[in-house]
């Protein structure tokens, strides 16, 4: 397996490449996370989780150190106000 240093390097036959190595426990997770109901799309449609949202949970699993941190919620205008 090659060393991965960024998020973008993680391709889908790497994921899957991955998970077969690390065996049966690892692999019925990646099938958890790929059937897990997702939110609609903007039409109300139903659809599938992308490789994307894949590829963030996989990331955060195996190499918490590349994935995405949250961002920081910034006070409302309001609550400033009211810090003063």
């Amino acid at each position: 397996m090659q060393d991965i240093n960024d998020i973008k390097e993680i391709t889908f036959d790497y994921i899957m490449e991955y998970v077969k190595g690390k065996g049966a426990a690892d692999i019925k997770w990646l099938k958890e996370v790929a059937n897990k109901p997702v939110a609609a799309d903007k039409n109300g449609k139903p659809r599938k989780i992308s490789f994307i949202e894949i590829r963030k949970e996989f990331t955060i699993k195996y190499f918490p150190d590349l994935a995405p941190k949250p961002r920081e919620k910034k006070p409302t205008m309001w609550e400033r106000i009211a810090e003063l």
